[in-house]
């Protein structure tokens, strides 16, 4: 700012103008990782002093957060077991006000088979075994090979399938089926069932 009058020199000042801002979030509200992979994801904001960045909620093992200046950075790697959903809360705070989002990081974990992987049946006896599957999100089952008579393979859409019913007569003899569970995440999961089918 200049201030001239023809008297002397003019008179000069180097003015500051700073404009506050109260903060806000930038970065996206979602995102994904897997189990056993690497992940980083940068929140982000804007605002003016530089805000602050906070983190509440439960994380997944193998997760960590690190503020920085005005950015904060969730990294690591998510240990087995850690699927599912989780909602987690960033603030970001400075002299003016605070803002803050809920942010949900959704960790897949490939599928796996845990049920056993073998069993036995005999000639005209009612037979039940469950198919069991651990993953995120929920696998879905499916079966290949073939059946003795009177027994049905059966998806139950919640990680689990049914191999039921009651083995018909001259079925006695050894079945070799492939079990698969898929959930998008990773390769499927392949399990070799051998089911016995023994005289009655």
């Amino acid at each position: 700012i200049t201030a001239t009058n023809g008297v002397g020199a003019p008179a000069i000042q180097t003015f500051v103008l700073l404009i506050n801002q109260a903060p806000t979030i930038t970065s996206a509200a979602t995102t994904s990782a897997v189990v056993g992979s690497g992940f980083t994801f940068t929140v982000t904001s804007m605002g003016s002093p530089t805000p602050t960045i906070t983190e509440t909620g439960k994380l997944p093992a193998g997760l960590s957060f690190v503020a920085s200046n005005g950015s904060a950075t969730l990294s690591g790697t998510p240990s087995a077991g850690s699927g599912g959903s989780y909602k987690i809360t960033w603030r970001a705070t400075n002299s003016v006000g605070s803002a803050s989002q809920a942010f949900v990081l959704v960790v897949g974990q490939p599928a796996a088979i845990t049920s056993a992987s073998s069993d036995t049946a005999k000639v005209g006896k009612y037979f039940d075994f469950t198919v069991k599957s651990s993953g995120e999100p929920t696998a879905t089952l499916s079966e290949s090979g073939p059946l003795p008579n009177g027994v049905n393979f059966v998806a139950n859409n919640n990680g689990t399938a049914t191999l039921s019913g009651t083995p018909a007569s001259g079925s006695a003899t050894s079945y070799t089926l492939t079990i698969t569970a898929t959930n998008g995440v990773g390769a499927p999961a392949i399990q070799t069932f051998v089911l016995l089918v023994a005289k009655s």
